[in-house]
């Protein structure tokens, strides 16, 4: 049942993300430009994703405006917070690829079952990111954020999957078409990301997603 209602929910997100980025498609390139300029360093794709996704839900809201503004004070309050939590996946990322390397040349079990686990945990805390980020951008505190993060993926493991699988489809077709990832990546893919989480807990409350509304 409740499989089968986020389903429903995540076709319902889907099917309101083209009509939201064609409204909106210059102030998403200028967040996805901005976005880019601001991953160069690598260590600041947290605080750049952050405020992307509070861009983001600022435009989805009623004002439908960009707020530089209230980017900021979300990013001087959970700014550090995000770096932290953008780094675990890449480590253990970068874990499970070292071990798994290694466990290629030596034929060992135990470092093909540390690649494993570390290759799963950084797929699971990776998923649990983006309901994090989205606490985040509404001002939450960091631990309460994360938590809320990791109990939204349990309860809803399919919405996060085929989220994360549509994310990793968009990353693929932006940088075959190279500067169409600085132009729109960010854009499109924390929009997708926002509206099922927005879909989703709209549905846990029997109510429907924020509309969104354009000028």
């Amino acid at each position: 049942m409740v499989g089968t209602a986020d389903q429903r929910a995540f076709r319902r997100a889907l099917s309101t993300v083209p009509g939201f980025v064609y409204r909106n498609g210059l102030r998403l390139t200028l967040v996805s430009v901005l976005w880019a300029l601001a991953s160069l360093p690598l260590v600041t794709i947290g605080p750049a994703t952050l405020g992307a996704y509070v861009a983001i839900r600022d435009l989805r809201s009623d004002r439908n405006r960009l707020d530089a503004d209230h980017v900021r004070r979300v990013l001087r309050r959970n700014g550090a917070a995000s770096a932290l939590f953008s780094g675990v996946p890449v480590v253990f990322g970068a874990i499970a690829v070292a071990y798994g390397l290694t466990a290629l040349e030596r034929g060992s079990v135990a470092g093909e079952v540390v690649a494993l686990v570390a290759g799963y945990v950084a797929l699971y805390v990776a998923l649990a990111l983006i309901p994090t980020y989205v606490a985040l951008a509404d001002g939450d505190d960091p631990v309460d954020a994360f938590g809320y993060g990791v109990r939204w993926l349990v309860r809803h493991p399919t919405a996060a999957l085929a989220m994360g699988l549509l994310t990793v489809a968009i990353l693929a077709v932006t940088v075959l078409l190279t500067v169409a990832f600085a132009l729109t990546f960010a854009g499109v893919a924390f929009s997708l990301q926002i509206s099922v989480v927005e879909a989703v807990n709209g549905r846990e409350r029997g109510t429907a997603a924020p509309s969104v509304v354009a000028h």
